[in-house]
């Protein structure tokens, strides 16, 4: 059964509707393997006034899938940390250890992981698979294979796109 990579940065508007759409269309294919690949739409190091930064957020994503953690849990509660009225930021190391621990995980292992930096190679790696080897230039990006589609920018996707290419890969 075809993967399917989904790239998304937690604090991107346009990944919240898309990984929207994805969850509202996976019942209809049980058979769908989906492999979440978080990354940073704007790196800090690259695009310093931009804000908020999502490096601490990925790096739990990162300790998440290492630690066999339930990603879609960690993933939800994040967007909508971010995206509610009630908006808590992402930058502060412990808003994202009481999010682990929301969502089950061991947050002091959480915790210590992001105090030392244990993901901060692997958040450079997976920008780089993103951008440079898989050739995503906006998110949210869906890829399997040679299928694709690819955010608009300042629009991103619509669940019609992502429809069509679910029903291809797994109808």
């Amino acid at each position: 059964m075809p993967k399917l990579e989904v790239f998304l940065d937690y604090s991107c508007p346009f990944c919240k509707s898309g990984y929207g759409y994805l969850t509202e269309l996976l019942p209809e294919f049980p058979n769908a393997v989906i492999e979440l690949k978080p990354v940073e739409a704007h790196p800090k190091n690259e695009e310093p006034g931009h804000r908020p930064w999502v490096d601490l957020a990925v790096q739990g994503g990162l300790f998440v899938k290492a630690s066999g953690g339930d990603e879609i849990a960690y993933t939800e509660r994040l967007i909508k940390l971010i995206h509610s009225e009630n908006r808590q930021s992402v930058e502060d190391i412990g808003v994202l250890t009481k999010c682990a621990a929301e969502v089950g995980l061991d947050a002091a292992a959480f915790g210590e992981a992001l105090q030392s930096g244990k993901y901060a190679q692997a958040l450079l790696d997976a920008n780089d698979y993103a951008y440079e080897t898989q050739k995503v230039w906006a998110v949210p990006t869906f890829v399997s294979g040679g299928k694709r589609i690819d955010a608009v920018a300042n629009v991103g996707v619509t669940k019609a796109q992502l429809r069509e290419l679910l029903q291809e890969l797994y109808g």
